[in-house]
């Protein structure tokens, strides 16, 4: 259910049984607990897509509905069948990229499909084999919102403000001089796209590379969230990649106004994630 805030108008997602969840506020699934690991798809709601294994393992990546959603319609993408893989282990991230694609045009209709990880406790993420959440909203968040608006005075990310980190072929991996997190950073293809499936096949193969490079290098400093920063196709908007690691604590500043305090140069954590 979606209620709104009754002085500043946001919405607020109501969803008191996602506090039911098994391990909600504990990162301690094993083995022989996990719900993401084969043997245990019984455990998760029946799967909406998968991609099948040609070695011992059963499959690659598992689609299925969260069971405890914050919205109706929300998903979980398990992106390996191995318990111990972080997202720069799997060979075939680039197919995760792709099914992230299909997931997308599933929810073509939604007014907005939120897709992230959380990765580590302090990020969010209650079962540590490797996953992301595709969430179907039933309206446009506000922070999409200003970009939208903001894009159509100019787009910032064409020629992007920021220290370089790596290039490929097609993207750009920087920490923004804009950052509002430390070590934030942004992954922003090379050509002006609103929208993930907007990309070519070998644009994915090169995003899949180039994410598994920043989140080996994010995971060295700690927990981290990636955000697959969409917009409707068509706009102005430009698409990229957000990885925001969480090593301070958003407190009574950042929570009472909506301004956060920068504490790492962007410079200096270019040169730390490039190293």
């Amino acid at each position: 259910m979606t209620i709104r805030h009754s002085l500043a108008g946001e919405p607020i997602l109501f969803a008191p049984h996602r506090g039911e969840r098994p391990r909600a506020f504990t990162d301690d699934a094993t083995l022989d607990t996990c719900p993401f690991c084969p043997g245990h798809e019984h455990e998760t709601p029946p799967e909406l897509a998968r991609l099948p294994n040609d070695d011992a393992d059963p499959w690659r990546v598992r689609v299925f509905p969260n069971k405890y959603p914050a919205v109706d319609g929300a998903e979980v993408i398990v992106e390996s069948s191995r318990h111990d893989d972080q997202f720069e282990d799997i060979a075939h991230a680039a197919d995760v990229l792709r099914m992230y694609a299909e997931r997308l045009r599933a929810h073509a209709t939604a007014p907005y499909v939120a897709l992230f990880r959380n990765d580590g406790a302090r990020a969010g993420s209650s079962i540590p084999h490797v996953h992301s959440q595709l969430v179907p909203l039933p309206f446009v968040p506000p922070r999409i919102a200003r970009e939208l608006e903001v894009a159509t005075r100019g787009c910032a990310l064409c020629d992007v403000d920021g220290a370089m980190i790596r290039e490929s072929d097609g993207f750009t991996w920087v920490a923004p001089a804009s950052s509002w997190m430390p070590y934030q950073q942004w992954l922003v293809p090379r050509r002006h796209i609103a929208s993930m499936l907007d990309l070519g096949d070998r644009e994915l193969t090169d995003l899949a590379t180039l994410l598994q490079s920043a989140t080996s290098a994010t995971r060295a400093i700690g927990d981290f969230n990636v955000v697959m920063m969409n917009f409707p196709r068509g706009s102005a908007a430009h698409f990229y990649v957000e990885i925001l690691p969480r090593v301070t604590t958003i407190a009574g500043l950042e929570l009472g106004t909506g301004t956060f305090v920068e504490i790492i140069d962007p410079i200096a954590a270019a040169l730390r994630l490039r190293g």
